[in-house]
């Protein structure tokens, strides 16, 4: 028969357990939410793009590219297809808004993909990302703005 002692042991011993568990697969969703987006206002002569840290299913975030481009930018992923859409409003020079899909199953890593209006976006691959020593822009702390 066992002891209110050792019961209570065993208790501790399977919460702390699961509380580690628990740790474990919330690091593991959030690594696998965040994604590094490649973004160029893509004007002949103009700046280089921006490599940005965006998080799926964040709030909007208002994010300056350039001197002249301001964006808010939000990343959704579709429930039913596992496509990740980019949710982009331009701020500066001309306000547009388009929805881009930017990583699914026709898509190609790392394929730069267009507004209407010609801004490129990619969802760059880990490989690029080791490879480029490009530093990334995060976004954690960028303003919510509104789509």
């Amino acid at each position: 028969m066992c002891s209110d002692t050792s019961m209570n042991k065993l208790v501790v011993s399977v919460a702390s357990c699961l509380a580690v568990v628990g740790a474990a697969l919330a690091q593991v969703e959030a690594s696998s939410s965040t994604y590094f987006l490649d973004v160029d206002p893509a004007r002949y002569a103009g700046p280089a793009g921006q490599r940005l840290v965006v998080l799926v299913g964040d709030q909007p975030r208002h994010v300056s590219l350039t001197a002249q481009d301001e964006i808010c930018l939000q990343l959704q992923r579709a429930a039913d297809s596992g496509v990740i859409s980019a949710h982009l409003r331009v701020l500066r020079p001309e306000p547009h808004a388009a929805v881009v899909r930017v990583a699914g199953p026709d898509i190609s890593p790392g394929t730069y993909r267009s507004t209407p209006w010609g801004m490129l976006l990619r969802v760059v691959t880990e490989k690029n990302v080791a490879a480029e020593p490009i530093k990334p822009l995060g976004l954690a702390d960028a303003p919510v703005c509104t789509l």
